[in-house]
């Protein structure tokens, strides 16, 4: 039989194509995503291993210092690495988030590379990364993000670091400056860590044993090697959860392509049924012809495993390639392709080849010798499927409907995305009933539409329902994910403009950093910004709520504040405090209750009123001043007078200009810009989940294209009689398409409209039904998304068309 399988292999090549292409797809897109994992790996690594090159051991905890460990015996050089997390503001780019580090003072022990300027020597010098857009000369802000009692400081710029390929670069805006000027930044949030170089006098081992007996209790130290893997774990946990999530991408291809295999195998079977037979005849038994066809699956999902690796290699390459030239952050400058990645390949394409053959290989054997003997015709099927099928579609999709509803009804993403799967996968089980009914009624309308050919076309879409509800799946599949993000990130976009106002009250907030208190000629300049229709701040002072402890409150004027909300949350009048409910239930207090607030000056009586969630404690500034001595303004509130959201981003960048001058590390929060920011984001991933999800539509669509090569094979002697009956050419080829476009119609009708309900759920399930939109819904997208899907199934059955209506009468007939 290994002879015969070779043979077979041969004989029907031009046929695996669309196997082939399958499996190539799928295979590749998960090698090149493992490819690129690894390669991503690599790099870090490789980038880290430079940082700690010349490090033998590196020491860390309470006790250590530069003095301790240059005192042990063959110690040559001592780094102290401080480092916190910052905000960086400068004239150049604005504020950005990252990392503070400090320079080495010692040459040997300093990895950083200069593109240019010099090493800061003291205070009030940087260096930032060459990429950051800022110049030599510049001044830059420095202020700690996470930090009460770190400092804000300005520092010239007198070099930048060149962090090309490098791990570093992954974190944000890196500023780099000497280990004092860093702890100064960094404040309580600094964390330390002493690179020690040895003499060579002995191992590094040996050296880190030597540090380890002169560490105080409590501390630790570690080889450079050992520094270099907990620093590349450290970046690789985001690259991971990235990796995974386009795996699950290539989970859901696999799925299409294994649709897809089985009917390209049906495709392939059924045009060798009589061969097939034959070997029956001449004394094969099923189990040899059966064994033959899963070997013959295994020698093309083989061929097409390794091509896909190759792919997905090439493919990994070349996205690593233009990463580097278009200087991507991500260092992809070391391709690394690790046997487990050529492995899982491999066996993904073989196994799920193998797999997928199995059922066509069964149906291909149960016709006895004889009857498989007789011409092959196109027999309609009757529509049957198991009780447990059935019952478990049944089940799915009610439970699926069930936890959906209670997921948008108590505002829980996670039982709603349970119940949209559940309901999915129901959808999924009872598709031979639902597909096949489905194209009949459009066959019906069809047919009245255009005639007997589209009859024709919806008779023959019938006849095989379990071959049509499989190709109609792969394409549902990548269809109802497609049409869900679409509708989901549409809603989400009008919903949460919404939720941003009832947790940013304001147009602008100016807050300070740390506890530094905002100038009082801040919020006069702020006043006279063009744009700006009023101003108030916010003062706070140090309380204690009797019995209860500390109150983060703040003083305000009443009436400024009600002229500044853009959404109604509560405001006190003298004698009020306003506490939200969270506060209320920390501190075991109610609406009417008495409170009584303390400060430096005397206390005060006040009423609590409850306030909406989110909100700070608010309390009259008169209030305030009767309690405390010194109130100092924390924060200002800035309502806009604009018309555009151009216009109020202008407003903003000027509100931000003046604070960096009147209160330098002090930050700028503007409605506008968040909601800028946060359409971005929702459009960048629409288009990077859409382009995912088009190599499940590919594959589903070389589906479609086996589904109709099936049909035209079947109906050879039918189609030969159409033609003897005076049906032409193109009344043949318009036959087939019209039912590629019955098909793959319908898939797409029923994709969409999943995707339109539970992206509707989706957002239901994060602001509330209330707050969706049903006006926000792309309608004109989701018919693009039909159409496009009808025209793919099309352009998918072009070629078996025009093979069908080139076949003569007189050959067809003939069998």
């Amino acid at each position: 039989m290994r002879g015969l399988v070779i043979a077979q292999a041969k004989a029907h090549a031009g046929r695996y194509v669309a196997s082939i292409l399958a499996v190539v797809i799928a295979v590749g897109y998960i090698v090149a995503t493992l490819t690129l994992s690894s390669t991503v790996n690599a790099s870090i690594s490789k980038s880290l291993a430079s940082q700690y090159e010349t490090t033998d051991a590196v020491a860390s905890g309470p006790g250590v210092s530069v003095a301790l460990l240059e005192s042990v015996p063959g110690v040559r050089a001592v780094a102290e690495d401080v480092s916190g997390s910052v905000r960086v503001d400068s004239a150049a780019t604005g504020a950005s988030y990252g990392e503070a580090l400090s320079v080495a003072p010692s040459a040997e022990l300093r990895w950083e590379k200069l593109a240019e300027g010099v090493v800061p020597t003291g205070p009030g010098q940087a260096l930032v990364s060459a990429d950051s857009g800022i110049p030599v000369g510049a001044d830059v802000t420095v202020t700690a993000a996470n930090s009460t009692d770190a400092a804000t400081s300005t520092a010239r710029v007198v070099g930048l670091v060149d962090l090309e390929g490098s791990a570093q670069r992954l974190g944000g805006m890196k500023v780099f400056a000497t280990p004092e000027q860093v702890s100064l930044w960094a404040g309580e949030s600094a964390t330390r860590e002493f690179r020690v170089a040895g003499d060579s006098s002995g191992t590094s081992s040996e050296l880190v044993d030597r540090v380890a007996s002169a560490l105080p209790a409590g501390s630790t130290v570690i080889s450079g090697e050992s520094a270099t893997e907990a620093a590349a774990a450290q970046y690789l946990g985001g690259t991971d959860i990235l990796s995974t999530v386009l795996l699950a991408f290539g989970a859901i291809a696999v799925v299409v392509a294994a649709l897809v295999i089985a009917n390209t195998f049906a495709v392939l079977l059924a045009a060798r049924t009589q061969e097939l037979a034959l070997l029956r005849c001449i004394g094969a038994t099923a189990k040899q012809v059966r064994r033959s066809i899963r070997a013959e699956a295994a020698v093309v999902g083989g061929i097409a495993s390794v091509i896909g690796v190759g792919l997905g290699i090439g493919l990994a390459w070349l996205i690593g390639a233009v990463a580097t030239a278009a200087d991507v952050p991500v260092p992809l400058s070391t391709l690394s392709v690790t046997p487990v990645t050529v492995l899982v390949g491999l066996a993904v394409g073989i196994v799920m080849t193998m797999v997928a053959a199995s059922a066509p290989g069964r149906a291909a054997t149960r016709l006895s010798p004889m009857a498989a003997l007789a011409p092959m015709e196109s027999k309609p099927e009757r529509i049957q499927d198991s009780v447990v099928r059935r019952v478990l579609g049944i089940v799915a999709l009610l439970a699926g409907i069930a936890m959906t509803v209670l997921g948008v009804s108590g505002q829980q993403v996670l039982p709603a995305t349970i119940g949209g799967l559940l309901s999915f996968l129901g959808i999924a089980a009872l598709a031979g009933r639902i597909v096949p009914a489905l194209i009949n009624k459009a066959g019906g309308l069809l047919a009245r539409a255009i005639g007997p050919v589209g009859g024709l076309a919806a008779g023959n879409a019938g006849r095989n329902p379990r071959r049509t509800s499989a190709t109609a799946v792969a394409l549902l599949i990548g269809v109802a994910l497609t049409s869900t993000l679409v509708v989901g990130i549409a809603t989400v976009k009008a919903a949460a403009p919404g939720a941003l106002d009832s947790q940013f009250p304001v147009d602008v907030i100016v807050s300070g950093s740390g506890s530094a208190p905002l100038p009082a000629a801040l919020g006069t300049g702020i006043g006279l910004v063009d744009g700006v229709r009023a101003v108030t701040g916010l003062e706070n002072a140090d309380l204690v709520l009797d019995g209860r402890g500390a109150l983060s409150g703040y003083g305000v004027d009443g009436a400024l504040v009600k002229d500044i909300l853009r959404t109604e949350i509560s405001v006190p009048s003298a004698g009020q405090l306003i506490l939200s409910p969270a506060v209320l239930s920390d501190y075991g207090l109610g609406t009417g209750d008495t409170a009584t607030v303390r400060g430096d000056r005397g206390s005060v009586n006040l009423r609590v009123v409850e306030g909406v969630e989110g909100q700070p404690a608010l309390l009259d500034r008169g209030d305030l001043a009767a309690a405390a001595t010194l109130p100092t303004t924390d924060a200002y509130w800035v309502r806009l007078d604009t018309e555009t959201d151009d216009q109020a981003l202008v407003t903003t960048d000027r509100i931000t200009e003046l604070a960096r001058q009147e209160a330098p590390g002090s930050n700028v929060q503007g409605m506008t810009e968040m909601r800028s920011t946060l359409d971005s984001i929702l459009d960048t991933m629409l288009m990077v989940v859409a382009g995912l999800l088009s190599v499940a539509v590919l594959i589903a669509l070389i589906g479609v294209g086996n589904t109709m090569a099936l049909s035209v094979l079947e109906r050879r002697r039918e189609s030969g009689l159409l033609r003897a009956l005076g049906m032409t050419k193109k009344g043949i080829r318009a036959m087939l398409i019209w039912e590629a476009l019955l098909v793959a119609g319908v898939a797409s009708v029923i994709g969409v409209v999943f995707g339109l309900v539970f992206g509707v759920a989706g957002t239901a399930s994060v602001f509330g039904i209330d707050e969706v939109a049903l006006g926000a819904v792309p309608w004109v997208q989701l018919v693009a998304i039909t159409l496009i899907g009808g025209i793919c199934g099309v352009i998918a059955s072009l070629l078996p068309a025009r093979r069908a209506g080139m076949v003569s009468p007189v050959s067809a007939l003939a069998g």
